[in-house]
């Protein structure tokens, strides 16, 4: 990949449109006509899905497609799969998008359905070497988008369309972004542990000062957990895809390492986890 690939709000899919259809997808390359599944047909088969606020994906196996739907799903995130896939693919492993749909308040993110098993599934059943080469192939993939450039004239922290921040850490929190430094969006992040109490003016958060200021901006995942790797159930494992790219946008160069150690801690994640995997 060129070190100068740049990623712009620009390039993306058209967010406010509540329909699209990506018809140069494989989806729509076999010559069968097909269509996606409309919103009622994925509630259909989702059981008690509508009335849960993250409802697992609903999957049609004879089109080889996973339906990602809810409340809290965003076309954020369709559009950061869709520019993965077209300037990383060879490089990230992403589902290829096929489309997305808005019905009410839920987004369904229409995708291509990946055959495989999660890491976390996994990883008890790999011997030593198998956990190293997964986590070199994972090294490699997680180093490439952070060689994405922004447009050097107009960086910000935000979404990947120049958005709010979309984070599990700060949802239910005030807004937070776009912000134009590093130092605003540390502000805020620190701020939050704080917003329920009454302080003194002169307060400052004791451990403000561990977040640096300085520093690069990044494209960053933001949920690098085993649950979220999908790897093949062979031996040797290939890593077959990334998923879940909810959080997906450009964050302080420390987000992606902080949130995957934070990750490792809620998991338990075995000790013998080699260095490359941080």
């Amino acid at each position: 990949m060129s070190t100068n690939l740049k990623i712009r709000a620009s390039d993306l899919p058209d967010g406010t449109k509540s329909s699209m259809d990506f018809l140069d997808s494989s989806f729509f390359q076999d010559d069968r006509g097909q269509c996606l599944p409309t919103p009622a047909e994925v509630f259909a088969l989702s059981g008690d899905g509508p009335r849960e606020s993250r409802p697992p994906p609903v999957i049609f196996e004879r089109l080889n497609l996973l339906v990602k739907f809810g409340r809290y799903v965003t076309i954020a995130e369709a559009q950061c799969l869709w520019i993965i896939k077209k300037d990383l693919g060879d490089e990230v492993p992403v589902p290829e998008i096929y489309g997305w749909r808005v019905d009410g308040d839920c987004v369904f993110i229409y995708m291509e359905l990946i055959r495989g098993v999660t890491l976390k599934h996994q990883w008890d059943f790999m011997n030593d070497s198998d956990k190293t080469s997964v986590c070199e192939q994972l090294n490699k993939i997680v180093s490439s988008p952070r060689s994405v450039e922004q447009d050097t004239q107009d960086p910000f922290i935000g979404s990947l369309s120049r958005g709010q921040l979309s984070d599990i850490i700060i949802e239910n929190q005030p807004p937070g972004g776009p912000f134009a430094i590093i130092e605003q969006f540390n502000e805020y992040f620190s701020s939050l542990p704080w917003l329920p109490f009454t302080l003194p003016e002169n307060f400052k958060d004791p451990w403000r000062e561990y977040l640096p200021d300085d520093g690069s901006i990044k494209l960053t995942h933001g949920d690098l957990s085993r649950g979220n790797i999908i790897v093949s159930p062979t031996t040797p494992p290939r890593v077959l895809a990334i998923i879940d790219w909810a959080h997906c946008g450009w964050f302080p160069d420390y987000w992606e390492y902080c949130k995957a150690a934070h990750m490792r801690m809620a998991e338990r994640m075995d000790p013998d986890v080699p260095d490359s995997m941080g």
